[in-house]
């Protein structure tokens, strides 16, 4: 009777465990970078100039009726010194990490943070993930994946008066449609504010996010938009367009059009740029525009070029090097060197990804 029991509970627990999984997975870039420019020289090591490196988990069960329950927790890491990334808590100032914290809180859960549930209607999250306008208006397309010194990124969330949301936002509510060759979704972002204060509105923080794709055989094309509430400095609104063509399973073609506002100002970007794989390397190469006005005024370009060799599915060595120029204020820069009017900065990092 001992061993029926036994066996009874080990299926019933072999049952229960079929209907759920919970998976382990991130990445560790690790890099060293030289940066030049602004009259300043920099040597370092530093983290995620090919991919982001980040520690997450993510699962779901079945709940039967084609339901299913989802979550996701990925934090980003500085394995250089072993600190985690910084986040925020409301999309304000008054949310962010103080000067002393920032990236020394240890590991939190700043990419994503959410549960939701899934089914044939799509699925619906809620929680803190990235904000549609940016991985569907400038993060989906870029030969460089938003990672390293030629990101599109160098030129583009330049105006922080205020704006707290670029990347990413807490406490939204996300919907993304079901897969398929056309595919949208909605965000709504909270503040979570009692009252208006003399320095903030009662929706500061608050906001919303949408996108639309269409990916069908070598085309892929993104649309999105985003605009998040701040009284003193201004609403934040963000618009970005995406295409890429395959040319063929090895070369691709890229280019992505952003524009952000705040008041009177704003900071338009164009990217061209492709890539080309030949067995275990892969060339980048992108070409980048900004141009802003307002509070500053002037234009900056982006020139970069960069290689990976694939050691295994997992594990990759790369390089990757970039130039930005700018012209009149503009303040654009790579290599963490800052800028000044009319300053040119230049950046190098040779580094190895593994993935797991």
């Amino acid at each position: 009777m001992k061993k029926t029991l036994i066996a009874l509970a080990a299926l019933a627990a072999t049952g229960a465990f079929a209907q759920s999984s919970v998976t382990l997975y991130g990445a560790v870039d690790a890099s060293f970078e030289h940066g030049a420019g602004n009259g300043l020289t920099v040597n370092k090591m530093n983290n995620s100039n090919l991919g982001s490196s980040k520690l997450g988990f993510k699962g779901t069960e079945d709940l039967g009726g084609g339901l299913t329950a989802v979550f996701k927790l990925e934090g980003g890491l500085k394995n250089e010194s072993g600190n985690g990334k910084t986040s925020n808590t409301n999309n304000q100032t008054t949310g962010a990490n103080t000067a002393t914290a920032n990236g020394s809180q240890g590991l939190d859960f700043q990419r994503y943070s959410y549960v939701g549930l899934a089914g044939n209607f799509g699925e619906v999250h809620l929680g803190r993930e990235y904000i549609y306008s940016f991985w569907y208006g400038e993060g989906t397309v870029d030969p460089f994946s938003t990672n390293g010194p030629a990101q599109t990124s160098n030129l583009f969330y330049k105006l922080a008066g205020g704006a707290i949301v670029g990347t990413n936002a807490s406490n939204m509510i996300s919907y993304n449609t079901p897969n398929g060759p056309v595919q949208g979704g909605f965000q709504y972002i909270l503040g979570g504010n009692t009252a208006a204060t003399a320095t903030a509105g009662k929706s500061d923080g608050s906001g919303y996010s949408a996108f639309l794709k269409y990916n069908q055989g070598p085309l892929l094309i993104t649309g999105a938009i985003s605009k998040v509430d701040y009284m003193v400095a201004g609403a934040y609104k963000v618009t970005g367009v995406s295409a890429q063509y395959d040319l063929t399973s090895a070369a691709s073609l890229m280019y992505t059009y952003a524009k952000e506002t705040q008041s009177a100002n704003a900071n338009t970007e164009n990217m061209i740029g492709g890539s080309y794989t030949m067995g275990a390397v892969k060339w980048k190469a992108s070409y980048t525009h900004a141009s802003r006005t307002g509070s500053a005024v002037g234009t900056a370009n982006q020139y970069g070029l960069g290689v990976d060799y694939a050691l295994s599915k997992r594990t990759k060595l790369y390089s990757t090097v970039a130039e930005v120029k700018n012209s009149g204020s503009g303040l654009f820069s790579t290599g963490a060197v800052g800028a000044s009017k009319d300053s040119s900065s230049g950046a190098f990092a040779a580094g190895v990804y593994h993935s797991f």
